[in-house]
């Protein structure tokens, strides 16, 4: 049955293979048909249609598309006459280049279109005539409820080609018939290319079935041999195909089963017997590794606190080191800044000598300037002293002018040259007499300010002493801090040298130490290591005394299975 199904199969496929091909090739034979047809349609169309217009009066239309309706239903009885004579066509009518009726037959009137309307159109079939001026045809279109193909022809003005295109006459075609001729041309030759690929498919499983009716022995062979009967007489097919290589290496993988089931069955009992010698030695081992394992972990727990008192020792060392190097980072700090401080105190006491040496300088000029004060005061007095020299000269020139103006008075005429020279002098006396007062003034002025800069200069000579004495009782007082500064910055760096030393010293510990505490880990992880490895060890030994139970079972469970094979007759 198993084999049956299996031809059944492949002539399925095979059926339906070649189906699918009839399919592909009677879809493109049917395309290909029903393009041929609408094209003889489409030529057929806008044949009638260019020959109806001869038929038509182009003034006639002209009158139309000036709005002139009465000629519309005249026009579309000329135009009937085409569709009476050839009743495949479903009507002609007559529209302008964008669509618009302009004419209509009875049947086209029928379908309800009137004069006026907008009639579909092919708009790249209309474009290519009105390009060309030469016939077209539309694609397949739906319209007013029917599938349509149309023929256009274009109307020219005067019947001139030479002229533009006034207008457009059009057929309808009924676009179902197009599928009926194209079904009446393929189904004959559809019919005659089914019959025999159905007639080769019954061949094609014929011959499958022929050919794989060897499996069935080689079915039968293979359930005896999957049974457990390994004793049947080998197959003999006598076939130079793939059917009688496959019986060949089925009987070689017989040949080669039978010769290993032989072998484990003898290996099996000889591994029976070695198990059992194997695990009763694994059990003394595991007892041997159980009181090393015991041991260890003595071992482990001594190692353990030995590590733990010297990570305790290293962690004080650690501590004291963290301790003395911020101490020394202190001493350190401490002894830049007494450095620091000592280099300020010299700066300071340099400045304070110079301030002295300033302070004398400025002591000599104070001197220098109160002797200025006391020439600048006598010769002060001196120029009042000619001031009043020259008051008294002004008093006395303008007396002399007066007594010179009464004399000229006297002389008369003769005098009146003397009179006017008078009046100058005493006008020059009179400013002369103002200046003087003026410069007096200042000169008072000048007197009473000198009397207080000399007050300010002697004050200033005083404070100047007084502050070059307290410089000096300050500069003292310098050499005294910096000298103990320096006193100070010795002892800060002698102090910092033997913490820098100690320092070194508690690194050299620390360093020890850890040398300890590596060695002490390593001593823990290779005990860890001992222990687990002894572990594993009686793991690995109580896993291998299972092993072997298991081995005994698996060694009685194969015998008995070896057992229901028949390796001879």
């Amino acid at each position: 049955m198993k084999h049956n199904r299996l031809t059944l199969k492949l002539g399925t496929m095979i059926m339906g293979i070649l189906l699918f091909c009839i399919l592909v090739i009677s879809l493109s034979m049917y395309r290909t048909n029903y393009n041929e047809i609408k094209k003889t349609a489409g030529i057929e169309l806008y044949g009638c249609a260019n020959i109806t217009t001869a038929l038509v009066n182009p003034t006639d239309i002209e009158k139309i598309l000036a709005g002139d309706s009465t000629l519309s239903a005249k026009l579309g009885n000329e135009i009937g006459w085409t569709t009476e004579h050839k009743h495949i066509f479903e009507g002609q009518y007559i529209i302008d280049p964008k669509g618009v009726v302009l004419a209509v037959d009875e049947n086209v009137a029928k379908q309800g279109i009137a004069v006026g309307d907008q009639f579909e159109i092919d708009k790249e079939a209309i474009a290519e005539l009105l390009e060309t001026k030469a016939p077209t045809y539309s694609d397949v279109y739906a319209f007013a409820g029917m599938k349509r193909l149309t023929g256009y022809a274009p109307i020219f003005k005067d019947h001139n080609p030479n002229n533009e295109i006034i207008a457009i006459s059009a057929i309808d075609f009924e676009a179902g018939i197009l599928h009926e001729r194209t079904w009446q041309m393929v189904k004959g030759s559809l019919l005659f290319s089914i019959i025999p690929i159905l007639l080769l498919g019954l061949v094609t499983i014929f011959l499958i079935k022929r050919a794989t009716d060897p499996l069935n022995k080689i079915i039968v062979y293979a359930r005896k041999v999957a049974e457990g009967d390994l004793t049947g007489t080998e197959l003999d097919l006598n076939q130079k195909d793939e059917i009688g290589q496959l019986s060949t290496d089925l009987n070689q993988l017989v040949i080669h089963f039978r010769d290993i089931l032989g072998q484990v069955s003898r290996n099996s009992e000889e591994v029976a017997q070695a198990s059992l010698q194997l695990a009763s030695g694994t059990e003394e081992l595991a007892e041997s590794a159980e009181q090393n394992s015991s041991d260890l972990q003595k071992v482990q727990t001594s190692s353990q606190l030995q590590v733990e008192i010297v990570q305790k020792t290293n962690e004080t060392l650690n501590d004291i080191s963290l301790r003395t190097q911020r101490i020394s980072k202190r001493a350190h700090t401490l002894n830049e800044a007494s450095v620091q401080t000592l280099k300020q105190t010299e700066n300071g006491d340099q400045t304070l000598q110079k301030a002295i040496l300033q302070m004398g300088l400025m002591n000599d000029r104070m001197g220098d300037l109160t002797d200025s004060m006391g020439v600048l005061s006598k010769k002060s007095e001196q120029i009042d002293q000619i001031l009043t020299a020259i008051t008294t000269i002004s008093d006395q020139t303008n007396l002399l002018a007066l007594n010179a103006a009464i004399e000229a008075s006297r002389a008369g005429e003769h005098g009146k040259g003397f009179a006017v020279v008078a009046a100058e002098i005493r006008k020059l006396a009179e400013q002369s007499a103002q200046s003087a007062q003026q410069i007096g003034i200042l000169i008072h002025e000048i007197q009473e300010d000198t009397r207080n800069v000399a007050v300010v200069t002697t004050q200033s000579v005083q404070g100047v002493k007084l502050g070059r004495e307290m410089i000096e009782s300050g500069g003292l007082a310098f050499k005294g801090i910096h000298e103990s500064i320096t006193t100070v910055t010795n002892e800060i760096r002698d102090m910092y040298n033997e913490i820098t030393k100690i320092n070194e010293s508690v690194q050299l510990i620390v360093a020890g130490m850890k040398s300890v505490e590596e060695k002490a880990n390593e001593n823990r992880n290779s005990t860890n290591e001992i222990a687990a490895n002894t572990e594993e060890q009686t793991a690995g030994i109580e896993e291998i005394a299972a092993l072997m139970e298991t081995m005994q079972t698996m060694t009685e469970n194969l015998q008995d299975k070896v057992k229901n094979f028949k390796l001879s007759s």
